[in-house]
């Protein structure tokens, strides 16, 4: 998949729209601020590094990261809808890790992608290359 320029902006603005819909202060601004800063990164950044993963394309991270949240609230609408126990989680906490449950895959400060475990037992037991 090719996104246009545009789609990766509108992507973004998603992105940012469910931290400020879902997520209270001062949680909110503290994430916010997080991914602003590194706003470039994250838009621009694929999904994976791989080309027969998900989303491995220019903006895959944030468009996935959108996916995600709206399939976790969906789900949540619908667990509700058939009377189970939504007193375990909140909606926020739900956004809030759907937002995040990748962040491992951005690197740290002087990498920019995932950064592969040399560890062999990890190697062996998950396949990790």
């Amino acid at each position: 998949m090719n996104l246009t320029a545009e789609q990766i902006q509108e992507n973004w603005e998603i992105f940012l729209g469910n931290i400020e819909t879902h997520v209270s202060s001062p949680r909110k601004e503290d994430l916010s601020n997080f991914y602003t800063k590194r706003a470039e990164r994250f838009m621009i950044m694929p999904a994976a590094d791989n080309i027969n993963y998900h989303n491995c394309f220019p903006g895959g991270y944030v468009e996935h990261v959108n996916r995600v949240v709206s399939a976790a609230i969906e789900v949540r609408e619908m667990w509700a809808k058939f009377g189970a126990d939504m007193d375990t989680f909140t909606l926020e906490e739900l956004v809030f890790s759907a937002i995040n449950h990748d962040l491992g895959k951005v690197g740290d400060s002087t990498n920019d992608l995932y950064i592969p475990s040399d560890n062999d037992w990890r190697k062996k037991n998950l396949g990790e290359l």
